[in-house]
């Protein structure tokens, strides 16, 4: 068993670390979801949708990733132990030789998929049939991925194909569906509100869940246009001896340092319109805040107090954006300040119910 362990070392450690890592970020789709449902979000709310993300994302890493770290030594070794196990039947005499081993393992394939069966049925709202499939047609697919090496791109099987577990696998689905039934009759779903209503007094991680929204249109926007910008100039000007460019027929001489400037302009240009000009003729929400229903505006001001709140908003948000990208790019201490820059703000928001601007009269 050990030698066995041994050849999954290096991919088990690394699912393990990126595990916990990938399901946060996974998670902020969900949560977005959610506040456009509800508008608002409770804690065990978010912490049940980190642990679904968790759930299926470490029924995939351990029962498919962690491959062995030498693929010819582990198929030379193993070869032929893994064929398939068909008789729908063995886990009787599994449990009669191998006793109490038997029992938990059959246990345990039951346990693994009731968290698929109680989510599918909470969530999605699917009859029992349904949910029973559904568990089936997953443990098939995981099964026969482990069957044929994740589909070719390991060089032989590295686990048994066995049909008990997609005979126990389902059942666990079914016993999930059914406490999902139970658990709906203490805590129903919540009410959905109306489309008008806006939050607010968004607190900490809907600010952070509608933040990151607007981030994804700022790179949505800054990409394009500077990889355009840079790929447009090279294909017009002509190129010289000494490393400029000519333009317009050789009328402008330029070299390309103007180019080290091209992507902060942009990126700036595309954080103002999101972080800025479009909360502010839209009653302080963002394209993030239209969609999870919140205002950066949490109470109603005119004239230079709007100004001076929104220049400090703006300014605050954009220098510690800009620097988690420029300690992204060349590293150092400017990622780690603006990582606790962040980290600061959140905790602030999370422990004052407001953010710093939201101070201003």
């Amino acid at each position: 068993m050990l030698r066995y362990l041994s050849y999954f070392s290096t991919s088990f450690i690394i699912a393990g670390v990126l595990w916990p890592i990938v399901s946060a970020v996974l998670t902020l789709p969900i949560l977005a979801v959610h506040y456009h449902r509800h508008h608002r979000l409770r804690l065990l709310s978010a912490a049940a949708d980190y642990l679904t993300v968790l759930y299926v994302l470490g029924l995939v890493a351990f029962t498919l990733y962690p491959m062995p770290d030498e693929p010819e030594a582990f198929c030379k070794d193993t070869a032929g132990q893994y064929a398939p196990q068909l008789d729908p039947l063995r886990f009787i005499e599994d449990v009669r030789y191998s006793g109490m081993t038997g029992v938990l393992q059959l246990v345990m394939n039951v346990v693994l998929f009731i968290p698929l069966g109680f989510v599918i049925a909470r969530w999605l709202r699917w009859r029992w049939w349904a949910v029973l499939a559904s568990g089936f047609v997953v443990s098939l697919l995981i099964e026969t991925s482990q069957l044929t090496g994740f589909w070719g791109l390991y060089p032989c099987a590295y686990r048994q194909f066995d049909v008990d577990d997609l005979i126990t696998n389902a059942m666990g689905a079914l016993v999930g569906c059914w406490l999902a039934m139970v658990f709906g009759r203490w805590v129903p779903t919540a009410s959905t509100p109306g489309r008008g209503d806006v939050n607010r007094k968004p607190g900490a991680l809907h600010r952070a869940v509608a933040f990151a929204i607007d981030m994804i249109f700022v790179v949505l926007v800054y990409f394009p246009i500077t990889f355009g910008v840079v790929l447009l100039f090279y294909k017009v000007a002509e190129p010289l001896q000494n490393g400029d460019f000519t333009l317009f027929g050789g009328r402008m001489t330029v070299g390309v340092d103007w180019l080290n400037f091209v992507a902060p302009a942009v990126g700036l240009l595309a954080f103002l319109i999101f972080q800025l000009l479009i909360p502010v003729f839209h009653r302080g929400q963002t394209l993030g805040g239209m969609y999870t229903h919140m205002t950066v505006e949490t109470k109603e001001r005119r004239g230079w107090r709007r100004a001076v709140f929104y220049v400090l908003r703006t300014a605050l948000l954009g220098a510690m954006t800009f620097a988690l990208i420029a300690g992204i790019a060349v590293g150092g201490l400017t990622l780690r300040y603006a990582l606790y820059g962040f980290a600061a703000l959140f905790l602030f928001e999370l422990v004052i119910r407001r953010a710093p601007w939201d101070l201003l009269p």
